[in-house]
């Protein structure tokens, strides 16, 4: 009964800490291990000390659709910077249907995103060309 009971009680929180699917737009940084999303931010100001604590984006397009060839040519347009190195990253505005979800036990590579927004459709990609986020204390 206790299980019945504590099963009902996480569905429910997970439900009520689960927004509604909108029309979400923002700039998402797309780098090795790390799918990071700014709702309603552009790359200047998701480029900043708080960049590790923003939400993961679940968006894994079929890579032989043309979203997935799109992101595969433009993987490594740009430089991610941060105290411990250089990485290659991509950039780019979107919008799409979808919701954030923000109470689980961790999103994204290791669960280390405090939050996701998760991908219904994608309405509209459009790179940002050579990006460069370099968030390197001030």
């Amino acid at each position: 009964m206790s299980v019945t009971v504590g099963a009902g009680a996480l569905l429910v929180v997970s439900v009520l800490f689960q927004q509604r699917t909108r029309t979400i737009e923002g700039t998402w940084i797309d780098l090795f291990e790390g799918s990071r999303f700014f709702e309603g931010e552009d790359l200047l100001t998701a480029c900043n000390s708080d960049f590790m604590d923003a939400p993961w984006l679940d968006y894994y397009p079929n890579a032989d659709s043309a979203t997935g060839r799109l992101i595969d040519a433009n993987r490594n347009s740009g430089t991610f910077v941060s105290k411990y190195g250089s990485w290659p990253v991509a950039a780019y505005s979107v919008k799409f249907e979808g919701h954030h979800q923000i109470v689980g036990v961790g999103f994204g590579h290791l669960g280390a995103s405090p939050s996701e927004y998760v991908v219904d459709r994608m309405i509209s990609i459009k790179p940002i060309a050579s990006p460069k986020c370099d968030f390197r204390p001030g």
